[in-house]
């Protein structure tokens, strides 16, 4: 109904209620007023709750994305023994290096540190007994969690080489238990609530500290096996920026 035929319905009404009493016709122009204006309020109303809000919250979120590939190098110290000699021991040095992609991941992400990780890739090194060296490599698979390993990170390394040293001349197979700090800093990136999520890098490197045990054998009748244990680290572990988060495998 337009203003036009509003007001002539208004007039119409007041002039068939002239003969009322007063009281009477003022109740009768108050009902009419608000019948007319009540749809118009109705439908204001309407579009005032549906209007959008926008806004969003001042909060700080940070994330840990693993890198499609990450890798790391390491030098390595410690000692051994031979199987055919234990009560005599030597020295052993090495450096290596190794590349993992995420596999899979297992358990909630709301978990402290993350849900756990598996990780697999290539690795290489070189180690020596003072007596030779030997070249070796293979597959390692990788176990931690996304944010924080609060209990470590191990990893299993199991392959093949070749060389000379207190096993003789000879291919071997070589298999290493480690456990220890992992730090993936550049997992890590801030962002607000209303910013996207972070895509995960290409590549990236970590830094370790850990503990290893190895077995080495050439598998033949009679073989001896080498046992070593000791160290590895990466060097960049030690450099600056020095944090407590870095040492125990965490941002904080």
């Amino acid at each position: 109904m337009n203003s036009a035929l509003d007001t002539r319905f208004v007039i119409e009404f007041a002039r068939r209620m002239a003969g009322s009493d007063k009281l009477e016709l003022f109740v009768a122009l108050s009902l009419s007023t608000l019948a007319l204006f009540a749809p118009t309020n109705a439908m204001a109303q309407e579009v005032t709750v549906r209007e959008p809000v926008v806004g969003c919250i001042a909060l700080l979120l940070r994330d840990a994305v693993p890198a499609n590939f990450e890798w790391s190098y390491w030098a390595s110290g410690g000692g051994g023994f031979h199987t055919t000699d234990s009560s005599r021991g030597f020295g052993v040095l090495g450096v290596g290096t190794e590349g993992t992609t995420g596999l899979f991941e297992v358990g909630a992400k709301h978990r402290y540190g993350g849900p756990f990780e598996f990780r697999g890739g290539p690795w290489w090194s070189l180690v020596s007994d003072f007596r030779g060296a030997r070249a070796e490599g293979g597959y390692v698979i990788s176990f931690g969690q996304v944010s924080h390993a609060q209990w470590g990170t191990y990893t299993l390394r199991m392959g093949r080489g070749l060389g000379e040293d207190g096993l003789g001349l000879s291919q071997h197979f070589v298999a290493t238990l480690t456990g220890g700090v992992r730090y993936a800093g550049q997992r890590y990136s801030e962002r607000g609530a209303c910013d996207p999520k972070p895509r995960p890098k290409s590549i990236a490197m970590v830094d370790q500290f850990r503990l290893f045990a190895t077995a080495r054998s050439t598998l033949k009748d009679g073989a001896p096996w080498q046992f070593t244990f000791g160290v590895e680290f990466s060097p960049t572990f030690f450099l600056p920026p020095y944090s407590l988060g870095k040492w125990i495998g965490m941002r904080l």
